[in-house]
């Protein structure tokens, strides 16, 4: 088999006024030519062939090793790690369901916005806490209403840091 190459006088560029003539062709046997772009590409797929099946093989060796973490321990307020202990999805969801069933619809929707369990807080009341109770307290119509101020307002206030306004 014979690669045919243009040579090297064909590949000169033409001037203005100039024809264009067709290239000449010279053939070479694949013996003559050596490593050339016929072998080069052969090389390159065995390489891309190797290179991405070792990459598959290393990554699927890598997750048959990985494992799930199980969150056995907390920290607690004193900076100790306590166990907990991990009860099946469906319990858990039957005491959030029980909790939910025993709150008002008010509070279901405070607690969902950030602001409940006010009765479960420990000490003083922090900054933030109050926004977020305010902040909840204006997406509220009767809320609102009673303080007698707009939504945007009674947001823009509240970011502003005045929460009593609404709290009150």
């Amino acid at each position: 088999m014979a690669i045919a190459l243009p040579a090297a006088e064909s590949l000169a560029f033409v001037g203005e006024g100039q024809k264009l003539q067709q290239p000449k062709q010279t053939s070479i046997t694949p013996s003559e030519a050596g490593p050339g772009p016929a072998s080069i590409a052969s090389d390159e797929n065995s390489r891309r062939t190797f290179l991405s099946s070792s990459a598959m093989a290393l990554t699927g060796g890598l997750f048959s090793f990985a494992t799930t973490a199980n969150a056995k321990y907390i920290l607690n307020d004193d900076g100790d790690y306590e166990e907990v202990l991990e009860e099946d999805w469906q319990t858990t969801w039957k005491q959030r369901l029980e909790k939910a069933q025993s709150m008002g619809t008010e509070e279901v929707f405070n607690a969902a916005r950030g602001a409940g369990n006010l009765d479960l807080r420990e000490g003083e009341e922090t900054e933030s806490a109050r926004k977020r109770r305010a902040m909840s307290a204006c997406r509220n119509k009767d809320y609102r209403a009673k303080a007698s101020v707009n939504e945007k307002d009674c947001n823009m206030r509240v970011m502003a840091g005045e929460t009593d306004f609404i709290l009150s």
